[in-house]
């Protein structure tokens, strides 16, 4: 329906400007964060000419709205396209694209004079301060691989395969006191501690025990559960457990370990939890956000929502900060609807479609049975 294109379109900016090429005027198809193979691959079907753009806009802190753009010539058997001969002036002022101390942008929908651009950066091109998950994550596996730089950029992979790097550091920080993510059960607001915490919330009980084999570069995970009024299970392997635990253990990482400016991207984080655990997953997603962390999330959960909403009902994060858009198809195009979320934790509308199957189901249950 289209929010994966959403998605895939930064992930592309951002893997173009790791790969330099945004540098070098190009615009690269495949790499680390996204593969998506030549120019005809990601041409629009119904283009009316043949350019590619990829555009949005955002605000500075001065609260300016400001727009970033750019266009690519087609290629069809390309996977680095070229910019378009249309915004060759926009695009020769990139050399000042990442310098800081800029003034600002280009205002929204001022365009018309290249001598006027001033640049600044916006969070995704932010070298620090960025984290995508993919939905295809590590399930379970006996053994993780270790990666100093990644644990030190505080990141833990596409497919959080550096997750138990980043919380074994035992330097890694801590939450501060007033933060609406602190879970009240943690041992301390250390980052390892929240993590533990919130895990419980979605798989109640589970603890997590970490080991490092350096030989190797590689880490090792265990869980055991507690019972109540009795001693805790002998750790198993991570094998040997609940798919959900290994899904959930890097997104909760993802939204504990950010901080203000970050930009989360996360697709499809209720993956194997069961209703209780997407909707907490929901609630942290909303108290990140009330930190200053700009989170985007793919989901197709209503339970995921649920939480959302309950976070905004009880002031846990501000409902003006949340974005809500519901993907739908008209003919060839994508439509985009974006309810608005209120202080009651209530939709101003609800479209047609957007996680309305369960009150259809419950009506057919609730129907009585024909006799024939």
């Amino acid at each position: 329906m289209g929010k994966s294109s959403v998605v895939q379109a930064l992930l592309l900016l951002r893997q173009s400007f790791g790969f330099s090429s945004l540098r070098s005027r190009r615009l690269k198809l495949n790499g680390d964060l996204v593969e998506l193979g030549t120019g005809a691959d990601v041409f629009f079907d119904l283009a009316e000419d043949d350019e590619l753009s990829l555009g949005y806009d955002f605000e500075n802190s001065q609260g300016r709205m400001l727009r970033s753009e750019f266009k690519y010539a087609y290629d069809r058997n390309s996977d680095n396209l070229k910019p378009s001969k249309s915004t060759r002036a926009f695009d020769n002022r990139l050399d000042s694209f990442w310098d800081d101390d800029a003034d600002d942008w280009v205002p929204v929908g001022d365009f018309t004079s290249p001598t006027e651009l001033r640049f600044h950066s916006p969070p995704i091109y932010s070298p620090r301060g960025f984290q995508y998950l993919s939905a295809e994550r590590l399930g379970p596996r006996k053994m993780l691989p270790s990666s100093e730089e990644h644990a030190q950029n505080n990141q833990i992979g596409a497919q959080g395969e550096f997750v138990l790097g980043l919380l074994s550091r035992s330097s890694e920080g801590s939450l501060l006191d007033a933060d609406p993510r602190l879970h009240s059960d943690g041992s301390s607001t250390s980052l390892r501690s929240q993590v533990e915490a919130w895990l419980q919330e979605v798989s109640p009980g589970t603890r997590l025990e970490i080991g490092r084999y350096s030989e190797i570069d590689a880490f090792t995970s265990r869980y055991s559960f507690e019972r109540k009024g009795d001693v805790p299970s002998k750790p198993f392997r991570s094998t040997n457990v609940g798919f959900g635990i290994s899904y959930v253990l890097p997104v909760l990482v993802s939204l504990l370990s950010a901080r203000p400016g970050d930009l989360v991207i996360i697709e499809n984080p209720e993956a194997h939890l069961h209703p209780r655990g997407q909707t907490r997953l929901g609630q942290l997603a909303a108290q990140t956000s009330a930190v200053g962390v700009q989170v985007i999330i793919e989901t197709h959960s209503d339970h995921f929502l649920d939480g959302v909403r309950i976070s905004a009902k009880e002031g846990k994060c501000n409902p003006k900060d949340i974005a809500i858009h519901y993907f739908t198809r008209f003919g060839s195009e994508a439509v985009v609807i974006s309810p608005e979320l209120q202080e009651d934790g209530r939709l101003n509308e609800w479209p047609e479609g957007f996680f309305d199957e369960r009150d259809f189901n419950i009506a057919k249950l609730l129907a009585p049975v024909s006799r024939k």
